[in-house]
């Protein structure tokens, strides 16, 4: 199947060379006659890429390829395009120099030195998606940096350069011509990652690439080419990290448990921070979590990476989705059990306020974006006012205040079913994603733990009192702990908690009537806790509905 394409993507790949030639010429001498020649040009390579994406699309549809064909033809459609967006650019800078007073005026800025890097780039295209180079595409990445370096270089000087004595219209036209250059870089960039998707079936910023390579060494793996072994994402979130099992595969193409690792790429603040928190809980309880196996801090930019041990068990989440077993139920009982040993271990007899109000209206907008009439309503139901969530909300903030746990511990931080590994063969338990780990109220964990238990996205009568079942669970394991400890609060914070947690949580409920009863749920227990507010009465003689739990979709 390649063979068919190799020789036309070859030939496409030599027009767009030819293209950055000709504009490169007509830079530096003005010819109508050549500007017509690279407009002829950029048309024909429109017409050979829309020919090619179209082969490979009824190429797909005509015989069915397996899922590697299927990446490369889907792989090289992209390519084609960002081959294509190349040739525009060239076609651009040829219109941009026709605007300049004085040719002459660009001798100065030196334009040979981006299309020096250009022609080199364009030139290892081919060869690193026909012979599977990753290297050559992760060289693409390099041409990209040295063209933003030269861009940064020229845009400093006409910056400068700006005053009476210096054409303002020659000025801004030479900053369009290489910013144009500059966005040549991006799409070389683009291919170079496109190339790499194709070969490695996953897509991965080049950045990330480099990071994974520098980690695979750090952790003593330096053997391990990235572009050889098997990588797949795993547990998507929102922390905005990249996250991935890296493994090299045996005979059977699977990946080995005893050398694969997770890699983690995202915010430096983050990972050091996860980084630290693991090391920490390591020493508090030694196999609970993953190793760190190596940190590969922030080089240029903000990004940083961390390689991990590989646990190869399932996220309690995944095991309540399938079924809500005893496997399931087991698993957060201890999941419970565990965290309860560590908070005794870890207390000390520090009040703790959680600010939960605070940290639902951070959290509003984005609750607002996916369901603002829910958010927004107010009115009245019969004599009874309703007020807006954020009016809501701004008043049980103020209330909040008056509230604090009698002692703080060390908590999870994130603490749901998906971040929590389990094997119920073994009893096995492990925690991941510990980046906001701290000092606070246990509250805060209970709190999320029980709102993921009951937002995973089940409908019918039969699962949905099965995770109301489960969340009674682990409130009532939570209730005992609280009673054992003298915590009269445990309730009236468990409130405001579970109030927080609803109503962030609508951010991820696409079923509009279980995020109209999430948000029911929060103004109830809000109002709850105002009403106790308004009576003058006392905390510990606060208490709610365990209804609260059961939310029925038929």
């Amino acid at each position: 199947m390649r063979d068919a394409f190799s020789s036309d993507f070859r030939l496409l790949t030599t027009e767009v060379l030819h293209a950055a030639y000709e504009a490169k010429d007509l830079l530096t001498k003005r010819d109508p006659a050549k500007s017509r020649a690279l407009y002829y040009r950029v048309s024909y390579i429109t017409t050979q890429v829309a020919s090619l994406q179209k082969a490979s699309m009824d190429l797909a549809l005509q015989k069915p390829a397996g899922q590697r064909e299927s990446l490369y033809l889907q792989g090289l459609s992209s390519v084609a395009s960002r081959l294509e967006r190349i040739s525009d650019l060239m076609l651009n800078l040829d219109r941009q120099a026709g605007y300049l007073n004085d040719l002459n005026f660009l001798e100065s800025y030196n334009l040979a030195e981006f299309f020096q890097h250009i022609f080199q780039g364009l030139e290892k295209i081919h060869p690193a998606l026909v012979n599977r180079d990753v290297n050559l595409a992760v060289r693409l990445g390099q041409v990209e940096e040295k063209l933003d370096a030269l861009y940064a270089a020229r845009f400093s000087r006409l910056i400068k350069e700006f005053g009476p004595e210096v054409s303002a219209g020659d000025l801004v036209t030479v900053l369009m011509i290489v910013h144009y250059l500059e966005r040549i870089g991006d799409m070389l960039l683009e291919i170079g990652e496109k190339i790499i998707y194709i070969i490695m079936g996953e897509k991965i910023k080049l950045e990330q690439y480099k990071a994974l390579g520098e980690g695979l060494k750090a952790a003593g793996a330096a053997s391990m080419e990235p572009a050889s072994l098997d990588f797949h994402s795993i547990w998507g979130g929102r922390s905005g990290c990249r996250i991935g099992v890296v493994g090299k595969p045996d005979v059977n193409g699977l990946s080995q448990v005893g050398q694969t690792v997770v890699f983690k790429h995202g915010p430096a603040s983050k990972l050091t921070r996860e980084r630290e928190n693991l090391e920490l809980w390591d020493e508090i309880r030694p196999g609970l979590t993953p190793k760190v196996k190596a940190f590969i801090p922030a080089q240029a930019g903000t990004e940083a990476a961390l390689m991990l041990e590989f646990i190869p068990s399932r996220n309690l989440q995944a095991i309540f989705m399938e079924k809500a077993s005893d496997s399931a139920f087991g698993g957060l009982r201890q999941a419970f059990q565990t965290m309860i040993d560590l908070w005794v271990e870890s207390r000390r007899d520090i009040t703790a306020k959680s600010d939960f109000c605070l940290q639902a209206q951070e959290r509003l907008p984005e609750a607002r974006t996916v369901y603002p009439k829910l958010i927004d309503h107010y009115g009245s139901v019969g004599q009874w006012p309703l007020r807006s969530v954020p009016g809501l909300l701004e008043e049980a903030k103020k209330l909040e205040a008056t509230l604090a746990a009698p002692f703080k511990v060390r908590i999870h931080g994130d603490f749901n079913l998906s971040n929590l590994l389990y094997d119920p063969e073994a009893k096995k338990l492990n925690f991941v994603d510990l980046y906001r780990s701290r000092e606070a109220d246990y509250i805060q964990d209970v709190s999320v733990m029980l709102l993921s238990i009951i937002r995973l996205p089940v409908v019918s009568y039969e699962a949905r009192k099965k995770l109301c079942q489960a969340a009674l669970v682990g409130e009532g394991i939570a209730r005992r702990f609280a009673s054992s400890v003298g915590d009269e609060t445990f309730e009236a914070r468990l409130a405001f908690g579970l109030a927080r947690s609803f109503i962030t949580s609508v951010r991820f409920v696409l079923e509009e009537k279980l995020a109209a009863l999430f948000v029911a749920r929060a103004r109830y227990l809000w109002e709850r806790l105002l009403d106790h507010g308004r009576r003058g009465g006392q905390w510990a003689d606060f208490h709610y509905s365990l209804d609260i739990f059961d939310i029925n979709l038929d």
